[in-house]
C-alpha cells in the first residue's frame, strides 16, 4: 500500500526561490556543481518550470496543480504522490518517472514521453485531497471541473498501469507498446488510434468503439506476406542500382510493413510507394528515400535518422514520435533542373522531433501541421 503524501506538510516555494533551485539543479547534473533539487513537500501551484532539465528531481508528495512543465527532461525524476492536477506536462521527457499515486486529474501531457515510467496505484481521477474540497474548488477560491487525463499522443511504451484508476483518460493516439493495465480500473476511456502491440486486451475489457482504428500485434495474414514483401524491395533495389534496367519499383501502399521491420533500414528506397501503410516503430535510418511516398501511412515512432528524405511526401502521414535526426529534408534537385519540396503536411508533429534535421527552408514551410506545432 503506498503511503499518503497528500496530509504531509506543504513548504511554500516563490518563482524566484524555484528557479534558484532549479538553476542549480541544472549544474548538478550537468557536473558542475550545483546541488540536486529537493523539492518534496513542495507548494509549487502555478509556477513556470517549462523547458528545464529535471532529471531525477525529487517532487515527491510536491503539489504542481496548474504548474507549466512543458518541454521539461523528468527523466527518473520522483513525483511519487505528486498532485499535477491541471498540469501542463505537453512534450515533457518522463521516462522511468516514478509517478506511484500521483494525481493527473484534468492534466495535458500530449507529445509526453513516459516510456517504462511508474504509474501504478495511481490516482487519475477527482479526489477530495488537499487543496482540492468535494465541490470541487481548489485552494484560493479557483474553480476545477473534474475531468480525465489527457495522454493524446504520448509515447507510454512499457509504462505500468496497475491498479490504477482511469476515469475518462483520454489515450487517442497514443504509443503503449508493451504497457500493463493488470488490475488498472477503466471507465469512460478512449484508445482511439493506440498502439497496443505487446498489451494484453483483455486487461483493457473495453467495448470495440473504445478501440476503434487501434494497431495490434501482427495478425497472421500480414505476417504470411513477409516473403513477398522481401522480393518486392530486393526488386526495388535491383531497379535502381540497375538504374532500371532490371528489377521493379516496390509498390507498398496500404501494406502492413511491420514483418519486414529489420530490412527497411540503411536501404537504397529512392521513389518507394508505401502509401497508408503501417510502418509503426520501423526503423528506417540511414536509408535512401529521396522522393518517396508516405502520405496517409502510419509513421509513428519510427526513425527516419541520417536518413536521405529530400523530396519525399509525409502528406497527412501520422508521425508522432518519430524521429527525424540528421535527416535530409531538403529541396530535391531533379535532372531537369527543377526541385521537389519535401512535404511534411502531416496529421501530427512535434518541433522537437526536427532538432538537428538538415533544412534548406525554415520548419513551418514544410507543412501546417508542422507551423502549428512550432507555433504551439
Amino acid at each position: 500500500m503506498l503511503k499518503n503524501l497528500y496530509g504531509e506538510k506543504r513548504v511554500a516555494r516563490t518563482q524566484r526561490d524555484l528557479n534558484t533551485i532549479l538553476a542549480a539543479h541544472e549544474r548538478y547534473v550537468a557536473y558542475q556543481g550545483g546541488v540536486r533539487a529537493q523539492l518534496a513537500h513542495s507548494t509549487l501551484d502555478d509556477l513556470n518550470l517549462a523547458n528545464r532539465n529535471l532529471t531525477e528531481a525529487d517532487f515527491s508528495g510536491a503539489s504542481l496543480v496548474g504548474a507549466n512543465l512543458c518541454g521539461s527532461n523528468l527523466e527518473r525524476a520522483i513525483l511519487y504522490c505528486a498532485d499535477l492536477r491541471d498540469c501542463n506536462l505537453k512534450s515533457a521527457k518522463m521516462t522511468r518517472a516514478d509517478l506511484r499515486g500521483a494525481s493527473f486529474n484534468g492534466a495535458k501531457l500530449s507529445f509526453a514521453v513516459l516510456d517504462d515510467a511508474d504509474l501504478r496505484a495511481a490516482m487519475m481521477m477527482y479526489a477530495g485531497v488537499s487543496g482540492v474540497d468535494g465541490t470541487g474548488q481548489r485552494a484560493g477560491g479557483r474553480s476545477h471541473t473534474p475531468s480525465g487525463v489527457d495522454f493524446s499522443n504520448c509515447s507510454l511504451k512499457g509504462a505500468s498501469f496497475g491498479n490504477a484508476k482511469l476515469d475518462g483518460a483520454n489515450f487517442t493516439g497514443a504509443l503503449l507498446q508493451g504497457a500493463n493495465f493488470k488490475s488498472a480500473k477503466l471507465t469512460n476511456v478512449t484508445f482511439k488510434n493506440a498502439v497496443l502491440t505487446g498489451v494484453d486486451l483483455s486487461e483493457l475489457a473495453l467495448p470495440p468503439e473504445a478501440m476503434q482504428g487501434c494497431i495490434c500485434d501482427v495478425t497472421p495474414q500480414a505476417a504470411a506476406k513477409s516473403d513477398e514483401l522481401r522480393a518486392m524491395l530486393d526488386a526495388h533495389q535491383e531497379w535502381i542500382t540497375t538504374n532500371g534496367a532490371r528489377g521493379a519499383p516496390a509498390i507498398l501502399d496500404g501494406e502492413d510493413l511491420r514483418p519486414v521491420h529489420q530490412l527497411l533500414a540503411g536501404r537504397p528506397l529512392t521513389g518507394l510507394s508505401a502509401k497508408r501503410a503501417c510502418a509503426v516503430g520501423i526503423d528506417f535510418s540511414g536509408s535512401q528515400l529521396q522522393a518517396a511516398k508516405f502520405e496517409g501511412a502510419d509513421l509513428r515512432d519510427a526513425s527516419f535518422s541520417n536518413a536521405d528524405m529530400r523530396g519525399a511526401s509525409l502528406n497527412g502521414a501520422r508521425i508522432a514520435h518519430a524521429k527525424f535526426d540528421k535527416a535530409d529534408l531538403r529541396r530535391l534537385i531533379l535532372a531537369n533542373g527543377s526541385t521537389l519540396a519535401t512535404d511534411l503536411n502531416v496529421a501530427d508533429a512535434s518541433p522537437e522531433q526536427f532538432f538537428g534535421a538538415v533544412l534548406d527552408e525554415e520548419l513551418a514551410a514544410l507543412g501546417e501541421a508542422v507551423a502549428e506545432a512550432k507555433i504551439a
